[in-house]
């Protein structure tokens, strides 16, 4: 594939002003997207049909970091205080099942999501400082965790190959992306390796997804950029946004075939606060590819 620049047609479908837009979710049942605004916090989401847009506001206790469908119903969140189940839909407040970074004062959970066996993967990150505290933990489903490296400093871009054989994931800090070896039968992860180094981009890759082709697609935070890589890690198509951070792409759609993006505002100078009226909205485009279903949490 060869390198190219295209910009199709990026459009809002939700002015959200959302603070840290993160963890954008398609879920085939209810035909919404859902998403998180980690530091309102809140969680929402999105009809493409009737373009409704629902926010649940969440207690501070529950500041989200990600989240995960889950197979029964609801939704697993991965808060400031832990994991915990949630479905709105019952009135009944959130039960927590595991809490990996209790004692570790400052630490929370950032990006996280499931496999296709079930499997929730998330790391932790300290949410003030910028030092290598992070841990990368297993959930099972029976709630039981299993901390698997360390050592990072701001975990995103969690996601798989199609074939379930190769599994990627980046420290935004250090501007690294890394693809592992994946065993889809116990979890396990091998051969840890550069799939791309990004620290002579003026972007930091953020969340990530991939395609049906096998190719991921990254957001850069700082560049305004959404770049799709190849499986060999080489740049196949840089799109530009209308703002400077985009954070996390999903597909979705009847088809999956849009592309949603959310976006964050936080700390943005007041200048460029003014000039990006998009910052903090979800925004949507058509890639031309399609997108593979999300997979649910099983416990």
């Amino acid at each position: 594939m060869n390198t190219s620049s295209s910009n199709p047609d990026v459009h809002c479908v939700v002015q959200s002003a959302d603070i840290l837009g993160e963890t954008p979710r398609w879920c085939e049942r209810s035909a919404r997207l859902w998403w998180v605004d980690v530091r309102r916090p809140a969680l929402q989401s999105y009809d493409p049909v009737s373009h409704q847009h629902t926010a649940i506001r969440l207690h501070p206790d529950l500041l989200t970091g990600s989240f995960a469908l889950r197979e029964s119903g609801g939704f697993l969140l991965a808060t400031v205080n832990g994991l915990c189940l949630y479905d709105p839909q019952t009135g009944k407040p959130p039960s927590f099942i595991a809490h990996p970074e209790e004692g570790h004062a400052g630490m929370r959970l950032n990006d996280g999501r499931c496999d296709r066996r079930g499997r929730f993967w998330v790391g932790s990150m300290h949410d003030t400082q910028r030092i290598p505290a992070g841990t990368l933990y297993r959930l099972g489903a029976d709630h039981q965790y299993e901390a698997v490296f360390g050592d990072f400093v701001l975990p995103n871009s969690l996601c798989w190959s199609p074939d379930d054989r190769t599994m990627y994931f980046s420290d935004t800090h250090n501007q690294m992306t890394w693809a592992f070896d994946y065993d889809i039968g116990d979890g396990s992860l091998s051969n840890r390796r550069v799939f791309k180094d990004w620290t002579h981009q003026i972007g930091r890759p953020d969340g990530a997804t991939v395609d049906a082709d096998g190719c991921v697609w990254t957001c850069m935070v700082g560049s305004g950029e959404l770049i799709r890589l190849t499986p060999g890690g080489q740049i196949d198509r840089v799109i530009q946004l209308p703002v400077t951070n985009p954070t996390c792409p999903a597909f979705g759609g009847a088809r999956l075939d849009t592309l949603f993006i959310t976006t964050h505002s936080q700390r943005l100078p007041p200048e460029v606060h003014a000039r990006e009226h998009l910052a903090g909205a979800l925004l949507a485009l058509n890639p031309g590819v399609q997108g593979m279903p999300e997979a649910r949490y099983r416990g």
